[in-house]
């Protein structure tokens, strides 16, 4: 357990230590952190962003900063992984699904926000009883998204230390 915990946090840091990553980073956590403020401003009627800002609670922004901080640090990773690859090869459709996946976690973390959730729903033909199913869940939800997001980074840390057998069967 202690060398996979030591394995995963070494894959993690191995990006970090060009500045270009680390501008990668602090660019995607931005701009997670604008598009999950935005969808409420621009899906809610009538919304705008400073009427955003004012109803998010601290336990809202701590949600967004931690999902835009984990996807960040996804999409900083798979793109050293890329980079470090000489030629492309069959792990670049696992790498999309990936992302893929990942981008479907951090747009249904929304579900903290009743009024990010009702108009995201409705775009996808989901009504009113699977709206408050999940905002009678919706701390679950986040929490699987997180437990989803952490999974996908572990993954992505065994391809950086080439560590995962299936990854590293394509170089």
């Amino acid at each position: 357990m202690r060398d996979t915990l030591h394995s995963t946090w070494v894959g993690i840091r191995a990006p970090f230590r060009e500045n270009t990553y680390r501008v990668l980073f602090i660019a995607a956590f931005a701009g997670m952190f604008a598009l999950f403020t935005l969808i409420p401003a621009l899906t809610v009627v009538g919304n705008t962003i400073a009427a955003q800002l004012e109803i998010f609670t601290a336990r809202d922004y701590a949600i967004v900063a931690l999902l835009s901080g984990l996807y960040a640090l996804f999409i900083t990773m798979q793109v050293y992984v890329l980079r470090q690859k000489k030629t492309i090869d069959s792990s670049v459709g696992a790498t999309i699904g990936g992302g893929v996946g990942a981008l479907f976690a951090g747009v249904a973390g929304t579900a903290f926000c009743a009024s990010c959730l009702a108009p995201l729903f409705a775009l996808f033909g989901i009504g009113l009883g699977g709206v408050l199913f999940v905002l009678e869940y919706r701390f679950y939800f986040v929490a699987g998204i997180t437990a989803l997001m952490l999974v996908a980074i572990y993954l992505t840390a065994r391809r950086v230390n080439r560590t995962c057998a299936s990854c590293t069967s394509h170089n």
